[in-house]
């Protein structure tokens, strides 16, 4: 409990902001590129693609606002949600597909 209390103190609030975005952006964009191209490898590709992409727009367009400047550690947050639902998905669904 006590490891568990230091290590949320540890991640910021906005980095996992971060990688809840970049997980929801890329979770839905594995189920629409699967349906769309029927293929979980294309899919797994497509959906980290596109969390990466959105953290890279967002911090660019963060960087235009002053006061403000690209930020190397959101953008990691992101990828790292992006990945990792990305990952999961895919492994669950190549499991089922195995499963017919």
């Amino acid at each position: 409990m006590m490891v568990s209390n230091i290590l949320q103190g540890q991640i910021q609030e906005d980095k996992k902001k971060h990688f809840i975005a970049g997980s929801t952006i890329s979770g839905l964009t594995y189920v629409f590129a699967k349906k769309k191209l029927g293929d979980p490898n294309k899919a797994l590709l497509c959906s980290i693609g596109a969390g990466i992409l959105a953290g890279v727009a967002k911090e660019t367009l963060d960087a235009t606002q002053p006061g403000n400047t690209f930020d190397g550690k959101d953008l990691l947050a992101t990828t790292l949600g992006s990945i990792s639902i990305s990952l999961t998905i895919n492994l669950f669904d190549k499991k089922r597909n195995r499963k017919k």
